[in-house]
């Protein structure tokens, strides 16, 4: 995957590594409904997402990947009766090597960048399926202002990579009857703290 990776400064001499896409999937959207977060897209969308969750496997000290959303459907997606919130971008680090509060997270994503360089990171995931206990309750994921943000460690961060994978595979131009049945993947659903919520990856296409 080709990133761009931008090195900030925080208060207190704490360097930051944020790691960017070079091109940005505009089939992507994420928004809170209902108390719950998600993830919508296509199988385009899904496909590189799946990419993202990859190379998140790999993140390394005071990494951060962010993945700024520009989703171009807005018209014709719409949930009846509620307010959606379409959040503007995606971030995610590992807990195990970076832990970044939203407010450092918030504060990283305007500081300016005082060293930027393109890099080609060929990242992989394992195939080897996780059970679903061994990555329950390892994901938080929060909110702040119009950043969704992910937090979790390399088992989980495979088996979204894994979750995406399976949502890519439907492609974009199919028959699926998405009103008796939209593909999806939980993560956390449910079982998370009132300091975290799950998330869930939904299938959704224009059409």
């Amino acid at each position: 995957m080709k990133i761009i990776k931008r090195k900030v400064m925080l208060p207190g001499n704490r360097e930051v590594n944020i790691l960017l896409p070079e091109e940005v999937c505009p089939e992507i959207t994420a928004l809170e409904y209902l108390g719950d977060c998600y993830i919508f897209s296509n199988g385009t969308g899904y496909s590189a997402m799946t990419a993202i969750f990859a190379l998140a496997t790999s993140l390394e000290i005071n990494e951060l990947i962010y993945y700024p959303l520009n989703f171009k459907h807005m018209d014709a997606f719409i949930i009846e009766d509620v307010d959606e919130n379409h959040y503007k971008g995606i971030v995610i680090q590992n807990y195990i090597v970076s832990q970044l509060d939203a407010k450092d997270i918030s504060a990283a994503l305007k500081i300016k960048t005082y060293k930027e360089e393109k890099l080609i990171r060929s990242d992989s995931y394992s195939d080897e399926f996780r059970e679903r206990w061994e990555t329950r309750r390892k994901l938080t994921v929060k909110t702040a202002g119009q950043l969704l943000i992910l937090s979790s460690e390399k088992e989980v961060f495979t088996s979204m990579a894994q979750s995406c994978a399976v949502l890519a595979e439907y492609g974009d131009d199919n028959d699926i009857d998405l009103k008796k049945y939209t593909p999806h993947q939980h993560h956390d659903w449910k079982e998370n703290t009132s300091k975290s919520k799950g998330i869930t990856f939904y299938y959704w296409q224009n059409s």
